[in-house]
C-alpha cells in the first residue's frame, strides 16, 4: 500500500477572477440599462411634450368673455342660493375651472380644437369641441383628463388644509372630490359616459337606470333635462357606430382605460369619505 506525502501532492492554483472580464461585463450591462432608460425617458419626454400646449389656443374675445362671465354668474348663483362662504364657493369654482382646463389640454394635445368653455350654476362646466375625436380611445382620454385635473386641484386644497388647519380648504377639497366623482358616473352627458364607452357600453345601462330611478323618485326639471340629453347622446352614439370605425379599440387600450377609470373612482370615493369624516369631527 503506497502512501502519499504532502510534498507529493501537486499544488492547486487558486481560482482567480478575471477583473477585466468582470469590469467589461458590468459596464456592458450598465450600458444596456442606460440605453433602455434613455428610451423610456425619451418616450416620457415626448408624451409630456404633447401635453405642453395652450388649452386656450384659438380662443377669441367672445370665448373668454363667455367663460369669465359664466364663471362670475355661477359664483353669484351659489352665493345667493347656498349657505357656503364666499371663499368655499370661489375655491369650488376654481376646481371646476381646472377640471375643464384638463379637458382642453388633452383636446389640444390630440390635435383638436376646443370651442367654448362655459360654466352653468348647479350643473358644472363644459368645453365644446369644434372637431370630434377620431376614436373612442381618444374620447376616453379627453374624458379622463378633466377628473384627473380636478382631483389634483382638490388634493392641493386638501394639502393646504393640512398646512393651515383651516376647514375652509377641507370643504373645498370635499366638494372637489364629490364633483369629480359624480362626473365619472357612466352617463352620456358626463365624463363617465365618454370613458365607459371605451370599456363597455353596457355601463350606460347602469348609469341610465340610476338616473331614471332618481328622476322618478325626486322629479325636477334639471334631472328630466339630463335624462333626455343622455338618451339623445346614446342614440347619437348608436347611429355613429353604424357608420364609422369610431368604436374600434384594442384590448390593451381598453384595459388601460378601465384601470384608470376604476382606480380614479375608488380613489375619489375614499378621499371624499375621509374628508367628510374630518369635517364631521371638526363640527363636533
Amino acid at each position: 500500500m503506497s502512501s502519499t506525502t504532502p510534498e507529493q501532492i501537486a499544488p492547486v492554483a487558486p481560482k482567480r477572477w478575471n477583473f477585466r472580464r468582470i469590469a467589461s461585463g458590468a459596464l456592458l450591462a450598465i450600458g444596456v440599462v442606460l440605453l433602455k432608460l434613455k428610451a423610456v425617458l425619451l418616450l416620457m419626454i415626448e408624451q409630456g411634450r404633447l401635453l405642453i400646449v395652450n388649452p386656450f389656443e384659438g380662443f377669441g374675445a367672445w370665448q373668454f368673455a363667455l367663460a369669465g362671465g359664466s364663471m362670475l354668474v355661477t359664483i353669484a348663483a351659489y352665493a345667493m342660493k347656498t349657505e357656503f362662504r364666499l371663499g368655499v364657493i370661489v375655491g369650488f369654482v376654481v376646481v371646476t375651472v381646472i377640471h375643464e382646463i384638463g379637458h382642453a389640454i388633452v383636446i389640444r394635445a390630440k390635435g383638436l380644437r376646443a370651442g367654448w368653455m362655459v360654466f352653468i350654476p348647479f350643473v358644472g362646466g363644459a368645453v365644446t369641441l369644434k372637431e370630434q375625436p377620431r376614436s373612442v380611445y381618444d374620447d376616453a382620454q379627453i374624458g379622463l383628463a378633466g377628473p384627473i385635473a380636478g382631483t389634483f386641484a382638490s388634493l392641493v386644497a386638501l394639502q393646504i388644509y393640512k398646512w393651515t388647519n383651516n376647514p375652509l380648504y377641507l370643504m373645498i377639497a370635499l366638494l372637489g372630490f364629490g364633483l369629480n366623482l359624480i362626473n365619472l358616473l357612466p352617463l352620456g352627458l358626463l365624463d363617465g359616459g365618454r370613458i365607459s364607452a371605451a370599456i363597455t357600453k353596457w355601463m350606460w345601462l347602469l348609469g341610465g337606470a340610476a338616473l331614471t330611478y332618481k328622476t322618478i323618485t325626486h322629479p325636477n326639471v334639471l334631472l328630466v333635462l339630463i335624462l333626455l340629453l343622455s338618451l339623445f347622446q346614446v342614440y347619437a352614439s348608436i347611429m355613429r357606430e353604424k357608420g364609422e370605425e369610431f368604436y374600434r379599440i384594442t384590448g390593451p387600450q381598453r384595459g388601460a382605460v378601465a384601470v384608470a377609470y376604476f382606480s380614479l373612482v375608488i380613489f375619489l370615493g375614499h378621499q371624499a369619505l375621509m374628508a367628510f369624516d374630518r369635517l364631521g369631527a371638526i363640527a363636533k
